[in-house]
C-alpha cells in the first residue's frame, strides 16, 4: 500500500517560500515527501510518479509504454495500481495525486 500523510502535500512547480532574516525567498530544492509502497517507507521528490516511486521501493511494476525519457502517454493500461482514495485502478506511470497510497496486486 502506497500512501502519503494527511499533512504531507504533493506540490507541483518551484520551491515553496520561506523567511530567512525578515527577508523572503523562494527555495531552490524541493522538499522530500515519505510514501508507503506495500507499508514499506520510502522518501520521493514531489511530482514523482507512483512507477518511480515504486522502483525506489525496490518493486517493480510492469509496463510496455513507458520510458523515463519520453512523455507519459499511459496507453497500455499494464501499469494499473490501487490507489488508496481513488475508486479505480490508476496508471503507475501518470503523476500521482495529493493523499495516494498504492497497493501491488
Amino acid at each position: 500500500m502506497l500512501r502519503l500523510g494527511a499533512q504531507q502535500l504533493l506540490r507541483y512547480g518551484g520551491g515553496r517560500s520561506m523567511v530567512l532574516g525578515g527577508a523572503r525567498t523562494q527555495s531552490s530544492a524541493p522538499e522530500k515527501i515519505e510514501v508507503f509502497i506495500d507499508d514499506k517507507p520510502v522518501m520521493v521528490e514531489p511530482g514523482t510518479t507512483v512507477l518511480q516511486a515504486a522502483a525506489v521501493a525496490g518493486v517493480e511494476i510492469p509496463r510496455f509504454c513507458y520510458h523515463e525519457r519520453l512523455s507519459v502517454a499511459g496507453n497500455c493500461r499494464m501499469c494499473l495500481v490501487e490507489v488508496e482514495k481513488s475508486v479505480k485502478p490508476v496508471a503507475a506511470c501518470a503523476m500521482p495525486d495529493e493523499g495516494w497510497a498504492q497497493d501491488r496486486q
